[in-house]
């Protein structure tokens, strides 16, 4: 919604800018609580959350959330988010609602004799074959906007004084750890 608003008006299209990023936000904490439990006092618990990539996006989504609005960085968050769509729709919500389709999909792929599958089994295999086929080389390409737009609208807004001088050395931060941690990150280097 933000980049349709945005042709009509920066208010209205921030507002949709500090929803996405809210939302980014409240995500990323629920899946780190549901992976991690509470908050624990001890050294293996912190390590654990510095070299979680969700930690590293729910910290960026926080930085986002209150600079100044930048187009670019919205996109990252859109990909993740199309991908979490589709795996907890397949994943989650199917299932409650067609409660055989895991079995039926299952046994589909395990080739066992003639299964055929129902329009709700159909869609969970498509999803899944979908998700299976463009979720490596979507990451790939949004390592490689981190690297280079963001990067650059980050500096560029820096350098005119259209956002906080903070805000290069926090992203560069953010890829640091992301260069350390994540291969799609060090091939984004190389390749741009």
């Amino acid at each position: 919604m933000y980049y349709l608003k945005r042709p009509f008006g920066s208010q209205a299209a921030n507002w949709y800018y500090t929803k996405a990023y809210l939302g980014a936000v409240m995500s990323y904490a629920i899946v780190i609580y549901k992976t991690y439990g509470p908050p624990q006092a001890n050294l293996a618990f912190v390590h654990r959350l510095i070299v979680d990539e969700n930690v590293e996006y729910l910290l960026l989504a926080g930085m986002w959330l209150v600079a100044k609005p930048m187009v670019v960085t919205l996109v990252p968050f859109i990909v993740f988010s199309l991908f979490h769509v589709v795996s907890y729709t397949r994943s989650s919500l199917i299932p409650v609602f067609f409660p055989g389709v895991a079995a039926e999909v299952q046994r589909a792929r395990q080739g066992r004799g003639d299964v055929r599958l129902s329009m709700a089994g159909r869609v969970s295999k498509l999803m899944g074959d979908w998700s299976s086929k463009y979720h490596i080389p979507a990451m790939r390409e949004v390592a490689v906007w981190e690297v280079a737009v963001i990067c650059t609208w980050t500096v560029l807004g820096a350098a005119t004084l259209q956002t906080s001088l903070l805000l290069p050395p926090m992203y560069f931060q953010f890829l640091r750890l992301r260069y350390a941690l994540n291969s799609a990150t060090r091939a984004a280097f190389y390749r741009v």
